[in-house]
């Protein structure tokens, strides 16, 4: 269709990568470009990119067909507009939309992906759609919303990684319209704008489902809100977003002036009045009109009528829906948010430590009671709990041995962590920790998280087996140790014989070979030494064949190295 079709597919992929790893997801996508000719008789009618990739054109020889179904079938065909020019903008722009959700599909059913089609863009005969798609377990696992559309019409933005798809998709097609696109090496978006663009589409997408169309300066608004201070307070507290008439919402107080999102100072100074777990400062997504709640009890999580705004401290605000996390958004950076603790993950980590003795159940009781901890809270889970409960009692407030899932939240006011045995049974709280200074803490992170790893550090070196739960404030939930998860034998050496396939294939395939070796690269830490040096010898020789082939530019690559603490455990 055009010189520079390959490097210009390869730039959307590595823009899809960089964009969803600024929200925290790692993933490989795939992108697809399909041309339709716009020639009569055209001895290439229909064009993919790559052109010797699992798809062919003779996948879509029912493609005219199930567009028109889909088009004939679209609501929104039967509007009427004036003048007629409008109209006939407007049909064209749904043919095509019907298009790439029949290219989609085709694609989906052929790869076994999720795909997302754009707009196409006329590139010299062809109109070419963009297509990217990325795993099913991506999707699923990222909190979105349930909806699609409002009021089966309006198309809403599901999630943050739908967003960033969406915001790649409309960048693309307009960087279609330059000449030769992907022939500029260095035409890439910035993953850090894609990711604000996305989490605004997120936030107004909320907004319409609480019932306002129009409004667009939440998502701006609130992160002014969070870095400003009240008589040099640090903002916390929550809004509740819904319509001024939710049949959901408790009030407090109205405001017969309301305030407009834009007044930050004056926001800022209300939000003081709400709290984290109390009354909510209510906003229709323009303004803020009173004080109230959600009335929890009978209110229908899937009408996705009311959403909740929680500020948890300097610059952090998260987007919440029926309790679920949606987005987090840190001084105007938006990420997906942590991963709630898992019973697996924790019971993982303590069969490691502890060798199968402890008890598993009143464990995740104490964690799910310290998840609710308003002001953050440490659970220091000991193997000798007693002995340290009594060198630490100068530092601490020792109490006889209970069960302390039924009070944990009521002692994570004060300053300290809980010490626990490993079968739930209290010991001692309030307890400041000791520890020897190690280089392995984080100033990034605030002083109970470091004097976590000292504590740690100290009792791995003594020998004491020890897990510990943190809970930060603005919800952050870390497990110590951070031992690498387990991964199946078979499953680390299927990715190495993927990549000794990739490097057969005569003549070389480049991106099918760097595909491979980031995979492997991703769990390198897991590879013996004999599979060490079996990688490095590929991409030597992918090198030499390249160069032979009459390359130019080659990378030098830093070789994989063994890592002695893979051992048969």
């Amino acid at each position: 269709m055009w010189s520079s079709q390959p490097r210009f597919r390869r730039s959307v992929e590595t823009d899809v990568q960089t964009s969803l790893a600024a929200l925290g997801v790692t993933v490989e996508p795939t992108v697809f470009l399909i041309g339709l000719s716009t020639v009569d008789d055209s001895d290439d009618p229909l064009h993919v990119e790559p052109g010797d990739g699992p798809i062919v054109p003779a996948d879509f020889e029912r493609l005219h067909d199930r567009a028109r179904e889909l088009y004939d079938q679209d609501p929104d065909t039967q509007v009427q507009y004036s003048p007629a020019w409008v109209g006939e903008r407007q049909r064209a722009r749904l043919l095509n939309r019907a298009y790439g959700k029949a290219i989609s599909d085709v694609l989906e059913e052929k790869v076994g992906l999720r795909f997302f089609a754009g707009l196409p863009t006329s590139v010299n005969d062809y109109l070419v759609f963009i297509v990217v798609g990325l795993p099913h377990r991506v999707l699923d696992a990222a909190p979105h919303l349930v909806h699609e559309k409002v009021d089966d019409r309006y198309a809403l933005t599901r999630s943050l990684i739908h967003g960033a798809v969406e915001e790649i998709l409309g960048l693309s097609s307009k960087a279609l319209y330059q000449p030769d696109p992907g022939s500029d090496l260095d035409e890439h978006v910035q993953g850090a704008d894609i990711a604000k663009r996305a989490a605004g589409a997120l936030t107004r997408s909320a907004i319409a489902l609480a019932g306002n169309m129009t409004a667009a300066r939440l998502f701006d608004g609130l992160n002014r809100l969070v870095t400003t201070r009240y008589e040099r307070r640090v903002g916390v507290g929550s809004l509740l977003l819904a319509s001024r008439d939710s049949e959901y919402i408790e009030r407090s107080l109205t405001l017969r002036q309301s305030v407009s999102i834009s007044e930050t100072r004056t926001v800022r100074k209300l939000l003081e009045t709400s709290s984290r777990e109390g009354a909510s400062l209510l906003t229709d997504g323009d303004v803020v009109y009173g004080l109230g709640r959600l009335r929890k009890s009978d209110y229908p999580e899937e009408s996705e009528s009311v959403f909740q705004v929680l500020v948890t401290g300097d610059g952090v605000w998260h987007l919440l829906h029926a309790d679920n996390p949606l987005a987090t958004v840190e001084f105007g950076a938006p990420r997906l948010p942590q991963q709630l603790l898992q019973p697996d993950r924790l019971d993982g980590i303590c069969s490691r430590v502890f060798d199968g003795q402890y008890d598993d159940k009143a464990l995740w009781r104490l964690a799910e009671a310290a998840k609710r901890a308003e002001h953050g809270t440490m659970l220091v889970i000991s193997k000798r709990a007693a002995d340290e409960a009594a060198r630490l009692g100068s530092q601490a407030l020792p109490i006889e041995p209970t069960f302390a899932d039924s009070f944990i939240e009521q002692v994570t006011g004060i300053d300290g962590a809980v010490l626990v045995d490993p079968f739930g049974r209290c010991h001692a709280i309030g307890v400041i920790l000791d520890g020897a200074s190690t280089g392995e803490g984080d100033r990034a992170r605030g002083a109970r998280y470091n004097s976590a790893v000292r504590y740690l550090a100290s009792a791995e070196a003594e020998g004491t087996r020890t897990v510990i739960l943190l809970v930060s404030e603005d919800g952050m939930i870390n497990l110590l140790p951070n031992l690498r998860p387990r991964i199946r034998r078979a499953e680390r050496d299927a990715l190495v014989a993927d990549l000794r396939e990739a490097a057969a294939i005569d003549p070389v395939d480049a991106e099918r070979f760097y595909k491979a070796y980031d995979r492997v690269e991703a769990k390198a830490f897991y590879l013996s030494e004999d599979q060490i040096d079996e990688v490095n010898a590929m991409m030597e020789d992918h090198w030499e064949r390249r160069k032979a082939e009459g390359a130019q530019i080659w990378v030098i690559q830093n070789p994989l190295v063994f890592n002695p603490e893979m051992t048969d455990d």
